[in-house]
């Protein structure tokens, strides 16, 4: 056979398996069940038991038993293999096992105990014939006992998520209770395959195994957790190639396979080690993920399941003692977990119906049994006959777990503990903070980056969320700022983050109906708060005015030319759009609706004449290109008065280029009063809102700062309703009665405050003037923090609207405007 055509027939095959895969796995999912399943038909069909009985000829063609032909497919199928344990890795949830921890490690070890004892004992009875090598029937047996006791994460996951019990306890601790049982699984099948690649017990080589294996787990749950963060997001900051996290996925997988193997283990142990540790990564998107899952399920599946399929030769079931072998597999298989599960799950603390669901759904051995016996198979642990049992009974057990399960869960009532924790998740999901994977806090030396770097500290710090702070090098200290600055005197940005993150690391809520964690050590507090905020340099110390990624605006008189000095000292200002002629200019003076005008025009001179500062900006936007959901900006105002008719809009330079830049959520801080002389003085913080998304996301920042802080928050609704004796006269505040659907905003504030542990103040006040309300409540409940949410207009220009303009201008507190 020349190459070419053994070429041909291996993307023959490759075409069968994956069309006839896919075609089945769609008729499989109509019907309510695995996809798997159907791929796994797939290879029957394709197999002799089917398509090789009734055209021989035609199979031995496209599959001739062939040693060379066979190592290309083969070749795709283990690779499939590796890929499939990343994937069922990046889908573990250690924190769900955590939380779970006394049922399912319950539930999981009786889960486990039972069938391995079961299976071990049918291995050591079977008759020679079935055996690969009947002197190694100890290795066989221990294979056989461990691939009876684990269970498919992916088939429980499946089902659980159509019933829609995802969340619900007993859905959590079926789940917890299967990745235990297949991480236990895969560390003893590793093992057991390197005594099965061996031949024989060797103690020395047992022990080499067993020793390297425990510290390569220890390992990875420590430093390498680290490491392949570290690792993943250096790929993603540093790399401009196409999908560079998914290659560095690969490598990381690949690199851990080899190391099980030096240790004399299998490979399996090593990629899913790697999806584990992985998985755990804080940038790990869903983009990213998605896209690795797409190759997984639209090729190596497939193929993979096809060839296990290929395997299996039904016609032994043509003997009714092989026949009657394969019943009693599936009885001491079905009945040796379903006893485990529910003597394990009673013993956890569990119901009776609870325990009755936990063990049928453990019951499932899906793609997690075909992967096994496929192991086992291609080490000559398992026969060719033994491995046909297995997966005969993986696809009965498979196939009867999902409508057994289905009612077995909705009998499980749910409690008013329960109940709670599942509205406050719900909740969560539609929240803007939670959804954020990384944060970027960009800012300079001045008063408003140093309370920029403690706001983006508190919020790393309570949120769990990883921060970047990216500041120029310290300048040289600056005694008389130091002074009264509290905590922070002499601290550059990234220590005023990082000692905010310390402070409010511990200050997350707890969530009713779930064992809570112990309290955090001061130690593990540091180090927790040193995982979350990251430093990143922009250069060389900042001048007053900092550059952003559109150019610098020049200062000074040494660097302007006096005959232009009154036209370029300061950036013009006009109004919105195109109003130009002077009858749009007045319109837009009466209506008060102020923009920064876009610095594009003198960009490029300035960044000829500043080179450097503009390698500053190039360097602020890369930074923003590397995948962040929320920059919080802490930048000097531009701190001179213009000489244009036409007010300007009190935000730092250069804050239009940055909204250009990112077009997702950004946080201005303004500090003022005692904030721009210590960063970390007290807050008390005041929220406007009124039913919008911006709004609210406003509240739900200023309730995230109140909790890190420990910090009163106000929360005020001016409504557009005019209170009795208002009309025609001057605002003065009056308070109102809430009606209907103020009264459901509310509410959902306050609801959004419980979550987070935080008692919400509300102040609803009449007469539509927004602005006069806000500068009043301010004055009267002595806040110095005002958390503002505003609604960019986008054009030529940056607009936040007239009310936005006067609380900047007139500001009497601390701001953080957030465009969200």
């Amino acid at each position: 056979m020349h190459a070419g055509h053994g070429t041909a027939i291996f993307f023959t095959q490759l075409l069968l398996l994956v069309l006839v895969g896919r075609l089945l796995g769609e008729v499989m999912q109509r019907l309510r069940q695995p996809a798997v399943m159907g791929q796994l038909l797939a290879g029957v069909l394709l197999g002799p038991s089917i398509f090789g009985a009734l055209m021989p000829a035609w199979q031995h063609a496209v599959f001739p038993d062939n040693e060379a032909q066979k190592k290309m497919l083969d070749a795709v199928s283990e690779l499939g293999v590796l890929l499939l344990l990343l994937s069922t890795g990046l889908e573990t949830d250690l924190g769900l096992v955590r939380r779970m921890k006394r049922m399912a490690i319950f539930a999981s070890a009786g889960g486990m105990l039972i069938p391995f004892v079961c299976g071990f004992a049918l291995g050591w009875h079977l008759p020679d014939n079935l055996l690969p090598h009947p002197e190694a029937r100890l290795v066989t047996s221990l294979f056989l006992g461990t691939a009876l006791s684990i269970s498919s994460v992916k088939v429980v996951a499946m089902v659980i998520r159509e019933v829609d019990y995802l969340r619900r306890n007993i859905g959590q601790i079926i789940l917890a209770a299967a990745i235990l049982d297949d991480t236990t699984g895969w560390i003893i099948i590793a093992a057991i395959a390197g005594l099965g690649a061996s031949g024989s017990v060797d103690l020395g080589h047992l022990t080499f195994s067993l020793g390297g294996t425990l510290l390569f787990i220890v390992l990875c749950f420590t430093v390498g957790k680290r490491a392949v963060a570290v690792a993943i997001r250096w790929t993603n900051d540093r790399f401009t190639v196409e999908m560079p996290v998914l290659s560095a996925i690969l490598v990381i997988t690949f690199v851990l396979a080899l190391a099980t193997d030096k240790l004399g283990v299998h490979t399996a142990l090593g990629a899913f080690m790697a999806g584990v540790m992985i998985g755990q990564s804080p940038i790990l998107s869903e983009q990213i993920e998605a896209q690795l899952r797409g190759l997984i399920v639209a090729l190596f599946a497939p193929v993979f399941f096809g060839v296990a399929g290929l395997s299996v030769d039904l016609t032994i079931l043509l003997d009714w003692r092989m026949l009657g072998l394969v019943a009693g597999l599936i009885l001491i298989a079905s009945i040796g977990k379903f006893t485990g599960c529910f003597i394990g799950g009673r013993l956890g603390g569990m119901s009776s119906a609870e325990a009755l669901a936990l063990a049928t759904g453990m019951n499932a051995r899906g793609s997690t049994e075909i992967i096994v016996a496929s192991i086992g198979l291609s080490l000559g642990v398992l026969s060719k006959d033994l491995f046909t049992m297995i997966v005969i009974m993986a696809l009965i057990t498979t196939l009867i777990m999902p409508p057994v399960l289905r009612r077995a869960l909705v009998r499980i009532p749910l409690s008013a503990e329960e109940k709670a924790r599942l509205e406050k998740e719900a909740a969560e999901e539609k929240d803007f903070l939670p959804n954020v994977e990384r944060i970027l806090t960009a800012v300079d030396g001045s008063a408003n980056g140093r309370f920029a770097a403690w706001i983006a500290g508190l919020t790393a710090g309570v949120r769990g969320t990883l921060t970047t702070v990216l500041a120029p090098a310290p300048a040289a200290t600056d005694d008389s700022a130091a002074v009264d600055a509290g905590e922070c005197a002499g601290l550059d940005a990234y220590e005023i983050a990082l000692a905010a993150a310390t402070h409010s690391v511990s200050r997350a809520p707890g969530t009713p109906g779930v064992e809570e964690d112990k309290p955090v050590k001061p130690g593990e507090k540091a180090r927790e708060a040193a995982r979350l905020v990251l430093r990143e340099r922009t250069g060389k110390a900042p001048q007053k005015t900092p550059e952003l990624p559109h150019g610098p605006v020049k200062e000074g008189k040494d660097e302007t030319p006096e005959d232009e000095t009154s036209s370029k000292a300061a950036p013009k200002h006009e109004p919105v759009g195109e109003a130009h002629d002077d009858k749009r200019v007045s319109e837009a003076k009466k209506e008060g609706e102020f923009v920064a005008d876009d610095p594009s025009d003198t960009a490029r001179e300035q960044e000829a004449a500043q080179p450097e500062s503009s390698d500053e900006a190039v360097r602020i936007s890369d930074e923003i290109a590397k995948g962040y959901g929320f920059v919080i900006a802490g930048f000097d105002a531009p701190g001179k008065e213009s000489d244009s008719d036409v007010p300007p809009l009190p935000l730092p330079t250069g804050v239009l280029p940055l909204t250009k830049a990112f077009d997702g959520a950004i946080a201005i801080v303004l500090a003022h009063g005692d904030h721009a002389r210590q960063p970390d003085a007290p807050l008390n913080i005041l929220v406007p809102v009124s039913g919008t998304d911006y709004s609210r996301h406003a509240a739900e920042l200023a309730i995230t700062l109140a909790r890190a802080a420990k910090a009163p928050v106000t929360a005020l609704h001016v409504s557009a309703r005019v209170a009795p004796g208002m009309l025609h006269r001057r605002w003065r505040p009056r308070v109102l009665r809430p009606d209907a659907a103020e009264t459901a905003m509310l509410e959902n504030l306050h609801s959004l405050a419980e979550r987070n542990g935080v008692k919400l103040r509300t102040r609803l006040l009449a007469g539509g003037k927004v602005d006069d309300a806000i500068l009043h409540q301010i004055h009267h409940g002595k806040h110095n923090l005002l958390v503002l949410g505003v609604q960019p207009r986008f054009g030529d220009r940056l607009n936040f609207g007239a009310v936005s303009h006067r609380l900047l201008e007139e500001r009497r507190c601390s701001v953080i405007v957030l465009s969200a």
